[in-house]
């Protein structure tokens, strides 16, 4: 018995050397088992979400939840490659759509839905699915997280105050028209609301169900577990794709080293968040672009409290910011020096101009001729983008120039060399390490360069949000603490950290924090000029011209500086090596509908 056990090991050893010999000695971790050689149907892990504890559109909020949804329902409208990996407006579960405009500008779309759409169970989808979900959103009853949504609608005021979704501007005529009627011509309303992931359709019969089962897009859910969501392709989609997978399967992401082990292991075929070494390569090619997070980093500034109540010493304080240094020294591959207030990746909803292509001289290859170097990937086109073609404000700074103009208008505005400069304070949230390091970057930035001595300080979350929170009157044995004069709703704080992310993609949303009239307004400034372009961009109905209003008050908030952006924020994605089919959105929302192993005839 010993004597056979020692001669399969020996011949185990011999196999083992001779395939390490057939492999170079190394194997190839890069690649990813070819779907077409598996066993069973064509089946797709990634890891780009986290766990989902509910797949109802209008309730997802975990990360990468988006993703699943646009795999499991479809909109009036959905997204499609646009030839470049980036996701393009189609038609969806609508097989087109007409759009009136009133005198005041308000628009009213009616929508006609395809003749061969239904439910995962058979049952046609309908206009009145759609009323449905939007009424159900809309009512501030169910408390679902993207009421905000149906702001643009009609009525929507009304079901706020009265508490019933019957207000809402959405009707069906019949099961396959739907009218909508807007409060104005908002130009996210087709992306956001039309073609969104959590708007939805809802069946009245389903409006409790969580577990994706009965769906009206590609996939359904076959089941869902804290750390698995597996999708099965639909058997009554319209428009299923033959070449992409037949079962994805979510896995919960862990940490960027596990998930990119994964992805070397064959056991993940897409990946988020690289880490370190991986993402170092990618930078060093020249050929990679982080991909677009609509987050831009900011400082706060309050306009009415001294010294930011002075124009130029607020931009002194902007221009002195060495926005690569601060990225350098964050050490995050994946950040970019802002160039604006408004992040990458927010859209751009005018026309985008057309690039005239050269026609090249017809001429015999040159064997000896050098390769062509490979071209940097696509960049989604978006505000940014468009804000480099069409300059308003100069976005290429030289850091030494800026450097001595602000120190003049530090001098202008009284303090010379920082001499006599009051003492100010810039709060952050404590808990994370990049906060506390761009903090101590910009302190010594200031210091360096203005001569003043700013203090940081880190934060509980509500100190901070009380901080920047307007204070209110005392009041002392029942009678106001001072006179109407006295009583002040100024927050308290000086300078503050904050993340500046528009709630929809829209330059306009997030711009609108400054304008005079906003709730939202922390820092207290007010520009004439600013809020009537603002208010411009509001009421015109061309795409065109209100990208135009938009660009011109960004240039104004940053010669204004009531907040100094920094850095965007961004993302990175792996997927695996021979696939091909994948395109994406910012924000790193995923479309796998036709991703599928590479050959000679792609």
């Amino acid at each position: 018995m010993r004597s056979i056990e020692k001669k399969c090991g020996s011949l185990l050893c011999a196999l083992l050397a001779l395939l390490l010999c057939a492999c170079g000695g190394t194997p190839d971790h890069t690649e990813t088992p070819p779907p077409e050689e598996e066993t069973g149907p064509y089946t797709l892990r990634v890891r780009v979400s986290e766990a989902q504890n509910t797949l109802a559109p209008a309730s997802v909020t975990a990360a990468g939840g988006e993703t699943i949804l646009y795999h499991l329902f479809e909109n009036l409208l959905r997204w499609e490659d646009g030839g470049d990996g980036w996701a393009v407006l189609a038609n969806g579960q609508a097989e087109g759509y007409t759009v009136e405009t009133d005198y005041a500008g308000n628009a009213t779309y009616t929508f006609t839905l395809r003749e061969d759409i239904v439910w995962s169970d058979g049952k046609p989808v309908t206009a009145e699915d759609f009323v449905n979900a939007w009424q159900r959103l809309a009512d501030p009853v169910n408390e679902l997280p993207y009421r905000h949504l149906m702001s643009a609608v009609s009525g929507y005021g009304e079901v706020q105050e009265d508490g019933t979704p019957a207000p809402l501007g959405v009707s069906a005529p019949d099961s396959r028209t739907l009218v909508v009627a807007l409060n104005g011509s908002p130009a996210w309303f087709l992306e956001e609301v039309c073609a969104g992931a959590y708007t939805m359709p809802v069946r009245a019969d389903l409006v409790s169900q969580t577990s994706g089962a009965v769906t009206n897009g590609a996939y359904t859910a076959a089941s869902r577990t804290a750390q698995l969501v597996t999708l099965e392709r639909s058997e009554t989609y319209y428009d299923p794709d033959p070449k992409g997978p037949e079962v994805i399967e979510f896995a919960a992401v862990s940490d960027s080293q596990g998930d990119y082990d994964a992805l070397l292991a064959g056991e993940a075929a897409l990946v988020i968040d690289l880490p370190g070494e991986p993402l170092r390569a990618l930078a060093d090619s020249g050929l990679w672009t982080p991909e677009p997070v609509t987050e831009t980093y900011g400082v706060l500034l309050n306009t009415r409290k001294a010294p930011f109540d002075n124009e130029n010493v607020r931009l002194a304080f902007h221009l002195a910011v060495d926005r690569q240094a601060v990225v350098d020294a964050l050490g995050d591959l994946t950040a970019r020096p802002a160039l604006g207030i408004v992040p990458y990746g927010v859209a751009d909803y005018s026309e985008r101009p057309v690039e005239e292509e050269e026609i090249p001289e017809e001429t015999l290859p040159d064997p000896n001729a050098v390769p062509e170097p490979e071209e940097p990937a696509a960049v989604c086109w978006d505000f940014r983008t468009h804000g480099l073609e069409v300059v308003t404000a100069e976005h290429v700074h030289d850091y030494e120039t800026d450097r001595s103009y602000a120190q003049a208008l530090l001098a202008n505005a009284g303090y010379p060399g920082g001499s006599g400069f009051p003492e100010a304070e810039y709060l952050y949230v404590n808990g994370s390490d990049a906060d506390a390091a761009v903090a101590r970057t910009l302190q010594g930035m200031w210091k360096e360069c203005l001569g003043v001595s700013i203090s940081i300080r880190g934060v509980s979350q509500e100190e901070y949000d009380a901080a920047l929170s307007p204070a209110l009157p005392d009041e002392e044995d029942g009678e106001s603490a001072g006179s109407e004069e006295e009583a002040s709703d100024i927050p308290a704080f000086t300078m503050a950290a904050q993340g500046l992310r528009p709630v929809y993609s829209d330059a306009e949303i997030l711009l609108n924090r400054w304008h005079s009239t906003s709730e939202h307004n922390a820092s207290g400034y007010a520009s004439g000029a600013f809020d009537i372009l603002l208010d411009a961009a509001g009421d015109v109905v061309s795409p065109d011209a209100r990208d135009a209003y938009l660009h011109d008050a960004e240039a104004i908030l940053l010669d204004d500086s009531p907040v100094i952006p920094v850095f965007c924020r961004g993302g990175s994605f792996q997927l695996a090596e021979g696939l091909t089919g994948l395109y994406r959105s910012p924000n790193q929302v995923f479309f796998l509908y036709n991703v599928h192993r590479e050959s000679a005839g792609n």
